[in-house]
């Protein structure tokens, strides 16, 4: 998986760019649920919901080596060293090189989010409909890198949630 690009003028081989690379291990669970319920001709409730977990997990930094090609100089190896403090993988390519000592941001993450739609359908005349709609969308990032199924469930049902209220009405005039 790509991870960024550094510029590096002694990198003459990749046109003064490293390319960094890094192996990553990415689970995503998702589903729609979806209920109709009618209670009468003319009335009737739909409910749809999407819940959504994608956690990756980055490891085995590397950079190309070569253009078109699949050859890589990985991170920590050869000469070369990675550490990594307060969310950031700090490198050194090439030890004790011309080439600079940089940084990137530990790429892990953990999206959760959450939505749904409940739309209540009322004719309360016939020809005229009233609706009234619901929406709802909830997201939370924390924990990247982790997978932990009931902790993030908990973690998507209790973000911060977007509400949207809608109502819609028409009314059918005789003639």
């Amino acid at each position: 998986q790509w991870v960024a690009n550094v510029e590096d003028e002694f990198m003459t081989e990749t046109y003064k760019n490293r390319y960094i690379f890094s192996t990553i291990d990415q689970k995503t669970l998702s589903c729609v649920l979806r209920l109709n319920w009618i209670f009468n001709p003319k009335l009737s409730i739909q409910v749809y919901i999407q819940p959504y977990i994608s956690v990756g997990t980055y490891s085995e930094f590397k950079e190309l080596a070569r253009p078109k090609s699949f050859d890589f100089n990985i991170y920590g190896e050869n000469n070369s060293y990675i550490t990594y403090s307060d969310e950031t993988y700090f490198v050194d390519p090439d030890a004790s090189g011309p080439s600079p000592e940089f940084s990137f941001e530990d790429p892990n993450f953990n999206y959760k989010s959450i939505r749904g739609t409940v739309v209540l359908r009322w004719e309360y005349k016939l020809g005229s409909i009233f609706y009234f709609v619901w929406t709802q969308n909830r997201n939370d990032y924390s924990n990247p890198g982790g997978f932990s199924f009931s902790r993030d469930i908990r973690d998507m049902l209790g973000a911060p949630g977007d509400n949207i209220f809608m109502i819609k009405f028409t009314y059918r005039f005789s003639t």
